[in-house]
């Protein structure tokens, strides 16, 4: 007869016997050897930084789409170099790339840097020539003018938040290339200290020559409209004269010295230039390349932030390790026990992994929880704690925005979630292993 084979106490990995004493030992009291207040911390701590890390990325990534929405609302989102092209091949051109998929429209551009003088003061300016439809397109200087329009001639209703436009754009172009109208910014009009009707003059260097050299030309022009769109690149340095007038300005004869191309999906544009460059003999720029330095700054400072914050996940996480090699050291009589009835040092190793991980767990997925909610409710947030301390906590009128601005990525989120779930998992394993490694005749020699 064959002698009955030993029962071990552990029947398979994370059974149900492994997962009761991991609970159990969560459960238990201070006096009877269980967590100490430090695993509390350290879940806390946890929360905290998912929470931070979550939140903070998630503004940070407001703040990244409203700067690329005023840069993608404004200008073309690829730039095409046609100075010096006969006017039928650019018109050719033109017609061709409207018929492309995911283009908006074409627009034809003239680009060039003159002075504007009015009132005794002069400054350098970006003068930028663009058809009267184009720019009544354009929804973000479009809007700023019609809501300053609105409010003037409202006087009852709500003051909007932030700057808005002045003046119309219905008349703009209207004499072709004998305009005098000319579109600016709100910050370049009030380092000018013009309004809405006054007059400015504006100067370019290469002008006619003459036997004594290069004569400028000057010609003056009407403010007829003054938007605003909260960047201060556009806003301090770029005005706008009807195409015609502007080519008239700098002695620019037939064609166009640029054409710019509106795309469906602005990130696409890198795609769509390297696409282009290989069937067309001109030189090409999307907004991404033209704008390098912002969008290269925004990617640095995001990647950083998210390092620095992550590190203070992990230093919190490392409470972990203390508080289950507590547990651990309270526990040696048990564990000797164990193994001393036939449980495997992987056994035990599980036990106190499952023990840490839970506490991780908690402090992860609380975090979580707490960091969506305050990304997606940011604005009622705000708006309370400035109204419970009586303080404006983000000026609208130093940022234009109403609110802290938050977009949340579910991508981005499940990258923290995961990152730190997995750090507090090695940090368990470090103290279980040890426990492991407890001698059961050491342990109970003295009991």
């Amino acid at each position: 007869m064959a002698a009955p084979q030993e029962q071990r106490i552990v029947e398979r990995p994370f059974g149900p016997f492994e997962r009761m004493l991991a609970i159990r030992y969560l459960g238990a009291k201070r006096e009877h050897g269980g967590l100490a207040f430090i695993s509390v911390v350290s879940v806390i701590g946890i929360m905290l930084g998912v929470w931070a890390l979550i939140l903070t990325m998630s503004i940070m990534n407001g703040f990244r789409l409203e700067l690329i929405s005023k840069i993608v609302g404004f200008e073309p989102h690829v730039f095409i170099d046609t100075r010096g092209a006969p006017p039928e091949k650019v018109e050719e051109l033109m017609a061709d790339l409207r018929q492309r998929a995911g283009v908006e429209s074409v627009e034809p551009l003239h680009e060039g840097t003159g002075l504007a003088s009015a009132y005794g003061r002069s400054e350098g300016i970006q003068v930028r020539g663009v058809r009267p439809e184009d720019i009544r397109r354009n929804e973000l200087i479009a809007k700023s003018v019609a809501a300053g329009e609105r409010a003037r001639n409202n006087p009852n209703e709500p003051v909007p938040r932030g700057a808005v436009g002045q003046g119309s754009l219905d008349r703009f172009g209207d004499e072709g290339a004998l305009s005098q109208d000319i579109v600016m910014g709100d910050s370049f009009a009030y380092a000018l200290g013009v309004g809405v009707g006054d007059k400015i003059t504006l100067t370019q260097a290469n002008g006619a020559r003459t036997v004594l050299g290069t004569a400028p030309r000057t010609k003056t022009y009407t403010v007829s409209a003054i938007y605003h769109v909260g960047n201060e690149r556009f806003d301090r340095y770029v005005v706008f004269l009807p195409i015609e007038a502007s080519k008239l300005l700098f002695g620019y004869d037939d064609g166009y010295p640029w054409v710019g191309v509106r795309l469906t999906n602005p990130n696409t544009a890198d795609d769509f230039v390297k696409q282009l460059e290989t069937e067309k003999p001109y030189g090409m720029q999307s907004w991404i390349q033209r704008n390098g330095t912002y969008v290269t700054a925004l990617v640095v400072e995001r990647n950083v932030m998210r390092l620095i914050l992550f590190i203070v996940v992990v230093i919190t996480a490392l409470n972990i390790i203390t508080g289950v090699l507590m547990l651990v050291k309270n526990k040696a009589r048990d564990i000797a026990i164990l193994r001393t009835i036939g449980a495997t040092r992987a056994g035990v190793v599980r036990i106190f992994m499952m023990t840490g991980t839970i506490l991780g767990m908690a402090g992860v997925g609380t975090g979580v929880i707490l960091g969506v909610l305050c990304a997606i409710y940011i604005a009622p947030i705000q708006h309370f704690l400035e109204g419970l301390l009586h303080v404006q906590l983000f000026p609208p009128d130093i940022y234009q925005l109403d609110a802290l601005p938050a977009k949340l990525e579910w991508d981005e989120v499940a990258w923290v979630g995961g990152m730190a779930f997995f750090v507090t998992l090695l940090m368990s394993a470090i103290p279980s292993m040890w426990a492991a490694r407890l001698n059961p005749v050491e342990a109970l020699r003295f009991e």
